[in-house]
Order: C-alpha cells, then sequence, then structure tokens
C-alpha cells in the first residue's frame, strides 16, 4: 500500500505499520510501555471499536469481548501482543482503524503520564516521518495536549520549531507573537515578517536578562543581536581558529551575524512595523516562509545555546 493521503483520508504504509506495531511489541514484551495506558485492553479497544459487534473466537462465547475477558484475564492464556495480530481488529490492513489506534494511545485519558509514553511518540513520529506524517498536537482535552497523526506539509518543520519555542520559554507574549506569525504567513505575510523579527528581538532580550547583562532597553535590533551572540560566546572572534572545526564555526557564525541587519531591513520595508503608501506590495508568502523559518530557527539556537551553558532546566 502506498502512503501519503487519499481524498483526504491519512493512509500508512504498511511497512510503516509493521514497524510502529513492532515497536509497540517492544514495549509490552519488556514491561517498559502498555499502548493501552491507565486501562484495560476492554475498555481501550472499545474507544476504538465497539467490541460486542466483533465475533468470538471460542465457541463458548458470543462475542470478541467475552472472548478477550476469558483469555487475558480469566485464563491469561493469549500472548502478550495478541491484539497485534487478531484478525478480527485487522489493524495491519484497516487503516482507519490503525489510525485510530494510535491516535488513541496517546490520548490524556488513556495515556500514563509516569510511563515512557512521550519516547514512544517520539519514535513513533520517527517512522511516521517517513510516511510525511507525524503524532501532533491538535487540541487540548481538560488542559492537556492532544495528539493525532495528521499529514507534514512542506513548512510543517516551522510549526513543530515555533511550538517547542513556546514551551521552551513559557511566556503568553511569546506564545503571541508566534501564534499571530504562523496564522499570517499565507493571509497576511508583511505581519509575519514583522513578527518573526519580534520573536528574535524578544528572545535576545529574554537571554540577557536571565543572563543578568545590562542592556539599553531600546538598543536596535541589530546591535541587541550581537550582543547577546557575544553573551554566549557566539561569535567568530570566541571560536578556536587553530582547529579546522573552528575555523568553520567561525565563518557559519559570522555569517549569521548578518542575518539580523537582514531581517531588520526586511520587516522596515516589508514588515508591519511602519506606515505604508497606497502603492505599497506585500511579499509573497514564500518570503514570509523564509523570514520566519530563519527566526525560529536562529531562535531556537540562542535558546539552546544559553540552556546548553547555563543549565537551567
Amino acid at each position: 500500500m502506498l502512503n501519503g493521503t487519499q481524498e483526504g483520508k491519512l493512509i500508512i504504509s504498511d511497512l510503516s505499520k509493521r514497524d510502529i506495531l513492532d515497536l509497540l511489541r517492544v514495549g509490552l514484551y519488556e514491561l517498559e510501555f502498555q499502548y493501552f495506558g491507565k486501562y484495560s485492553e476492554i475498555t481501550f479497544l472499545n474507544r476504538i471499536i465497539n467490541l460486542d459487534e466483533l465475533p468470538s473466537s471460542d465457541s463458548r462465547f458470543s462475542n470478541m469481548k467475552q472472548d478477550i475477558r476469558q483469555h487475558t484475564i480469566n485464563n491469561d492464556d493469549w500472548d502478550i501482543d495478541w491484539v497485534f495480530e487478531d484478525e478480527r481488529l485487522n489493524l495491519t490492513n484497516d487503516n482507519d482503524l490503525f489510525v485510530k489506534f494510535i491516535n488513541n494511545i496517546f490520548h490524556p485519558l488513556v495515556r500514563d503520564e509516569v510511563s515512557e509514553w512521550k519516547n514512544y511518540l517520539n519514535k513513533i513520529n520517527e517512522i511516521l516521518k517517513f510516511d510525511k506524517m507525524k503524532l501532533k498536537v491538535t487540541k487540548e482535552f481538560s488542559g492537556r495536549p492532544v495528539y493525532e497523526i495528521v499529514a507534514i506539509t512542506n513548512g510543517g518543520w516551522i510549526e513543530d520549531y515555533t511550538e517547542e519555542l513556546k514551551v521552551k520559554f513559557s511566556s503568553d507574549y511569546i506564545d503571541s507573537q508566534v501564534s499571530i506569525m504562523l496564522e499570517n504567513i499565507e493571509s497576511n505575510p508583511n505581519v509575519a515578517i514583522g513578527k518573526a523579527k519580534e520573536l528574535m528581538e524578544s528572545c535576545a532580550k529574554t537571554i540577557l536578562d536571565e543572563l543578568g547583562s545590562e542592556y539599553d532597553r531600546k538598543m536596535e535590533f541589530s546591535p541587541l543581536l550581537k550582543l547577546v551572540m557575544k553573551e554566549l560566546g557566539l561569535t567568530a572572534n570566541t571560536q578556536e581558529k587553530e582547529q579546522e572545526s573552528g575555523k568553520i564555526a567561525a565563518k557559519i557564525l559570522g555569517n549569521l551575524n548578518a542575518i539580523p541587519q537582514s531581517m531588520a531591513e526586511l520587516r522596515n520595508i516589508f514588515g508591519d512595523g511602519h506606515g505604508k503608501a497606497k502603492t505599497f506590495v506585500s511579499l509573497p508568502p514564500r518570503y514570509a516562509r523564509l523570514a520566519v523559518g530563519t527566526s525560529t530557527t536562529i531562535v531556537y539556537f540562542l535558546w539552546e545555546t544559553y540552556q546548553d551553558k547555563h543549565s537551567v532546566f
């Protein structure tokens, strides 16, 4: 079966299904992760399919629910991974049921928060990426994230980065900036470009504040970014140039220093920070994606460097 989407439906490849089920099988046998979480197998499976309507493989019982209870609770004579091979569920061939099965594993009602669920979610995403899909937060349930398998668009990595930045900064203001930036890439590229520059500025000020560094709050954007890079030891002059790796790092960081100036110029001309003449023509969305992608990448790099050097978490 080919992977991808057909008429809006997610189609996971047979190879990916096999690898995901093998991963879950290992979790069961190594007593590391139970796909049914805090529920029993019967309760979990009833979330995705009506077990009362499926036949029993044991002539003594009238439906699959009774069958499962007899052979996993009363007698416990089925293999621990029976669910992955059961022909009535047919997980490997029923694509819709497979998607529901995986989605429910990580639902807040099901998952055991003290288990290895995040580790297994990440491992499953490593498999799904080959089908251009991933388990992603799509909504909340009682304040807790709900993960569902979704298709990854070409710009999906930008959304991933920005969602993670929200978590890293834990700031309502930055959350708002990120959300506005993403929402406006297609419809209002100039707004997205402006917010991309503001995100970098907010990141720089946050890091400088955390470091206790003194700086002018009204400092221009480019000097501000250069200052935070200096404080983090990310200048070309701080690299060990006698080593080849140091020379390469110096070149990269030298080029990195030029980006803030270009971002500032782009924002001044096409962003939302200044009044525009009636003849103003906005840039196409691809330029907004470039600005947002550049901004989130640099912010992620700066923040992770700060965390690494100062072990704040």
